[in-house]
């Protein structure tokens, strides 16, 4: 991955040392020429710009704990970052079915056993705040010869609702695909809006570019979705979506 934070000096020092707090790794300063820095498998030059493996969770970190925002970013698979479009058939535009529900559909061949298995805990693990945010009673995932449907949206929806849940679904079934071990267990939270927020950073809902999207998803919500206690009192950490 490359992620560019644009940044000199001593903001650079403050995210070399994140960065290594992060990764509980220590910093080596690499000197002259490219007076870059080396953490723990990742160089983060004199631009600010980290170059490294992929770690979407790593990058979401940056920005809620320390406050590092990027300008821009390129990841090695596409679908990591690019979730909300990640093994969406290219042909299908969700459609309202007989009733008020609109089914948004991924291939069954983007999943593994371990994939879904996966899938279904991640959702278990934060059912309560999911349906919420949708309006919805149930999560239900109906599979066909060649799919799998999300029956979980109300129809009609804007263009802009529709592009929101269709990303959501693609960054649900990448994460579940991409992570090595999942949880069901749910956690009870006082912050609907920080807790779901936190959950679609670690999905790749990062930047202004899904701003909208985030908006939409925490619009059914409680809370404060900038701070965990509801008002700002220092850094505060945003709970995991997997162990």
């Amino acid at each position: 991955m490359r992620i560019n934070y644009n940044i000199t000096g001593p903001k650079r020092k403050s995210l070399v040392a994140a960065i290594s707090q992060e990764l509980n790794a220590p910093t080596h300063y690499l000197g002259p020429p490219t007076f870059a820095y080396g953490v723990g498998g990742y160089h983060i030059d004199k631009n600010g710009v980290v170059t490294g493996p992929d770690n979407l969770d790593f990058e979401a970190d940056l920005q809620d704990r320390h406050g590092f925002e990027a300008i821009e970013r390129e990841y090695d698979e596409r679908d990591i970052y690019e979730s909300g479009r990640s093994g969406m058939l290219a042909s299908d535009i969700p459609q309202p079915d007989e009733t008020d529900q609109l089914t948004i559909e991924m291939p069954l061949s983007f999943f593994t056993e371990e994939g879904f298995a996966n899938l279904e805990k991640l959702i278990a693990s934060k059912a309560d705040l999911i349906k919420k945010a949708l309006g919805v009673d149930a999560l239900p995932i109906e599979q066909t010869e060649t799919t799998l449907k999300f029956p979980w949206f109300r129809f009609p929806a804007g263009s802009d609702e529709v592009a929101a849940y269709s990303r959501f679904i693609g960054a649900l079934c990448a994460a579940a695909k991409r992570q090595k071990r999942v949880t069901a267990h749910e956690k009870t939270v006082d912050n609907e809006k920080y807790a779901f927020r936190c959950f679609l950073l670690r999905l790749g809902f990062i930047g202004d570019e899904y701003k909208q999207v985030r908006k939409i998803l925490l619009r059914n919500l409680t809370g404060n979705s900038a701070f965990k206690s509801g008002n700002k009192k220092g850094a505060e950490v945003c709970d995991e979506v997997s162990e």
